[in-house]
């Protein structure tokens, strides 16, 4: 009898083990997801762009292509993206061979439009700094860098999934009027 009990406890312990195993392992896989979702075009495209004139407060532009995953393509009625983003995730911005950010996730919206918006904090930041809004036929994507007084503001189209990188000096944007 005692032996039949014995089996009976390490089967329970290794059954106990495995559901452990896979709600904590699932948790922190999802939680650890990382994704790369803006990268810079070739040089070629870069040096192109290089060409148009820029306003006094322009540093430079340049030309990126956003993961194809997360533009929402379309699935019957609805749009859905490919990529599942969620809180937490830490997501790698490359606007320019010299400037790559980690941000971290903190929040996504998906409108009945089909626009999704992700707010996500850039690291070492302490406020959200980084808003992505993807509709349907573009996106408008805005980052700050508070530690650099950099602004990087990003448009373009969602069907190619290519934009517009701008880097701007926000201590030399000119006064607004209103």
């Amino acid at each position: 009898m005692s032996i039949k009990n014995f089996s009976i406890n390490i089967c329970k312990s290794w059954i106990s083990a495995a559901v452990i195993f896979i709600i904590f392992g699932q948790v922190s896989f999802s939680h650890a997801a990382e994704y790369l979702l803006i990268q810079p075009l070739d040089e070629a495209s870069v040096r192109t762009s290089a060409r148009i004139s820029l306003k006094p407060h322009e540093i430079r532009k340049g030309q990126i292509s956003l993961a194809p995953g997360i533009v929402p393509q379309i699935s019957g009625a609805a749009r859905q993206a490919k990529i599942a983003i969620s809180g937490g995730d830490t997501v790698t911005i490359t606007l320019f061979a010299d400037v790559t950010y980690q941000a971290t996730v903190d929040s996504i919206a998906h409108h009945p439009d089909g626009t999704m918006t992700i707010n996500a904090r850039i690291k070492d930041h302490k406020i959200q700094t980084v808003v992505f809004t993807i509709g349907p036929d573009g996106f408008l994507i805005t980052l700050q860098d508070l530690n650099r007084d950099l602004l990087y503001r990003i448009t373009g189209d969602s069907l190619s999934a290519t934009g517009t990188v701008t880097e701007i000096d926000v201590t030399k944007i000119p006064p607004t009027v209103r």
